[in-house]
């Protein structure tokens, strides 16, 4: 189904470039919800993110690519000290996590952005304002080719540590050991961030990290997940 021109224009993903699933297919059910939770849990493209407050004051924490919003759903309420920005491309993906929020009586500390995460950085978030990010299982583009469209580069990195305060932290998890090895490898080398298993390291898993059934998934195909910590350094 089409969304309404109001809902499509300011809150939507169309003419700003991105590979792989954008918009999809949305059910009726999904149509419903995004028109009536998304004018309360969206940020507007022209919104900054400090000026689209939240209820409370409060560390924000974002997600970049939360899928049907499983584990953004576990991080609201193991931190309900945090609130938190969800950045998510696919729609009907977006639709889901909205409903699960709504069932855990969280909205008023989460805001969904449907735009490209470098677009969400550059414009939507300010200059060392986020507590942390976590980024689960991105999309691995396991051909040579694809590489350039992995979303941890050089450039990316760099960006991604400006935006956090300092002492700030990235998280990262990937069930593809060439991806693991590809994301280690560049942010290591970005200087405003410290790898904290090492160079070269990854992290144990945290013990309080649940298992998506995304993750179920790969653990039946027999793929182990790998996870990765960085902190952003103190000048």
């Amino acid at each position: 189904m089409r969304l309404d021109r109001d809902i499509r224009d300011n809150f939507l993903q169309r003419e700003m470039r991105t590979y792989g699933r954008k918009n999809g297919y949305v059910t009726k059910g999904q149509y419903e919800r995004l028109h009536r939770l998304l004018p309360k849990i969206g940020l507007p493209k022209e919104a900054q993110l400090a000026s689209n407050s939240f209820v409370s004051p409060a560390p924000v924490v974002v997600e970049i690519g939360f899928g049907n919003g499983e584990f953004l759903t576990h991080l609201t309420q193991l931190h309900p000290e945090w609130n938190f920005l969800g950045v998510e491309i696919y729609l009907p993906g977006v639709a889901k996590a909205a409903a699960r929020l709504e069932d855990a009586g969280v909205m008023e500390r989460v805001r969904i952005s449907q735009l490209p995460a470098q677009y969400v950085l550059q414009s939507q978030v300010a200059e060392e304002s986020l507590r942390g990010v976590y980024i689960n299982h991105p999309d691995p583009w396991p051909k040579a080719r694809h590489f350039k469209r992995r979303l941890i580069q050089k450039d990316f990195a760099s960006l991604l540590a400006s935006r956090l305060e300092p002492d700030g932290f990235v998280k990262l998890a990937t069930d593809k050991p060439d991806l693991a090895d590809w994301m280690r490898e560049v942010l290591d080398a970005e200087p405003m961030l410290r790898n904290m298993a090492g160079t070269k390291g990854f992290i144990p898993r945290d013990p309080d990290r649940p298992v998506t059934k995304f993750e179920e998934r790969g653990v039946a195909e027999g793929r182990t997940s790998q996870f990765l910590h960085y902190v952003k350094e103190t000048t």
